[in-house]
């Protein structure tokens, strides 16, 4: 019976699924953001409290800042993205060995009977 674990593989694998949703929910909100222009952020800023007292020159900066920032963090998620993908194939493929051992083995019992 190694490796015909399904309920563990399937667990796994939702799990797996879940991690890479969250992903991409991430990069589409980091993407989003890293596209915003700088006027769009000062409105957006402003609008929720920040950047009040600060000038166009000051904003501009720490966009630029904040923009920087975006890019790695992105770059990150696409890293880990990558990394779930993987993980999620082997184990679809783990998955599918698995039910090929149980169908043999009923098929194996079914003919001993």
């Amino acid at each position: 019976m190694l490796g015909t674990d399904i309920r563990g593989i399937m667990a796994e694998e939702e799990e797996a699924q879940r991690r890479q949703d969250a992903l991409k929910s991430l990069m589409t909100m980091r993407s989003r953001k890293l596209r915003e222009s700088l006027e769009q952020r000062i409105k957006r800023a402003r609008t929720s409290g920040d950047w009040t007292m600060l000038s166009k020159a000051e904003c501009a900066d720490l966009h630029k800042q904040e923009k920087a920032h975006l890019k790695s963090q992105l770059e990150q998620l696409q890293t880990e993205q990558v990394r779930t993908r993987g993980k999620l194939t082997v184990l679809k493929r783990a998955k599918a060995r698995a039910q090929r051992i149980r169908a043999a083995e009923a098929e194996a019992e079914r003919k001993r009977r």
